[in-house]
């Protein structure tokens, strides 16, 4: 799907910079827009990906201080998650390894509850919403000691363990559902996220998991839909059901 970069004359310059790197890589462009394609604005908030559906514009726009996110990190400390539920009793200062940061929101929980995060991100549109969203949230005192606990890569999960040869604690992985249905009950930033990733947008899951599996010292917790079958028909050692998520639970091999 191409992205167009649509920056207005208030666009912060790391941001910009950001969107020019993307330029200067090919995976974006300062054409026109097609009609149906996406675009990625730039205003005084930073970067935000845009798609047209009919009438409506759907927008998405990262933002780790105000809004749900904020609201989620400030009260990470005290809040019972099912994510750090499926991780088990790990100590605080474990490292945890999230191989599909997508985001952000998951990695940011993780550290804003004490664990070392390595996050990796392969999609060069979401790792720049991540990194502008990273820049714009360090300049907030608040949350200064959880970015300190944050190493963000744009990388994908397979290559970046082939290069760096270490064991973490645990590990996340949230591979990108299949859309469910075509109806409003989806929300708007995974509209959006569909059309940017596609149906199938990591067919490399089941590949994933299992180098995970070799990595990590304790387990690999996998999200999934509710009902949706296990990755790859490999059976976890157990599962922890939410409303809407599973959280498939992997021993390391």
């Amino acid at each position: 799907m191409p992205v167009t970069f649509q920056p207005a004359w208030d666009c912060p310059e790391p941001s910009r910079g950001i969107a020019e790197a993307l330029i200067a890589r090919g995976l974006a462009s300062r054409e026109g827009p097609d009609p149906g394609g996406l675009v990625l604005t730039c205003g005084p908030d930073g970067l935000a990906l845009t798609a047209r559906e009919g009438d409506q514009a759907l927008s998405l726009h990262l933002d780790l201080v105000r809004g749900p996110q904020g609201y989620r990190l400030a009260h990470a400390g005290q809040a019972r998650e099912d994510l750090i539920r499926a991780l088990g009793r790990l100590p605080r200062g474990s490292t945890v390894l999230d191989a599909s940061t997508g985001l952000g929101r998951d990695s940011l929980v993780l550290a804003a509850r004490g664990y070392r995060v390595i996050a990796l991100e392969r999609h060069p549109i979401l790792a720049a919403l991540f990194s502008d969203a990273l820049q714009r949230a360090a300049r907030h005192p608040a949350l200064e000691s959880v970015l300190a606990h944050l190493d963000f890569h744009p990388a994908d999960a397979g290559a970046w363990l082939a290069e760096n040869d270490l064991l973490f604690d645990a590990a996340v992985f949230d591979p990108m559902f299949p859309p469910r249905r075509k109806d409003a009950a989806v929300k708007k930033e995974m509209q959006v996220l569909q059309r940017l990733l596609g149906v199938n947008a990591d067919p490399d899951a089941p590949a994933t998991l299992a180098a995970l599996r070799r990595r990590v010292r304790r387990r690999v917790v996998v999200k999934r839909p509710l009902h949706a079958p296990h990755l790859g028909g490999q059976t976890p050692a157990h599962a922890l059901r939410g409303r809407s998520i599973r959280f498939d639970i992997y021993l390391p091999v």
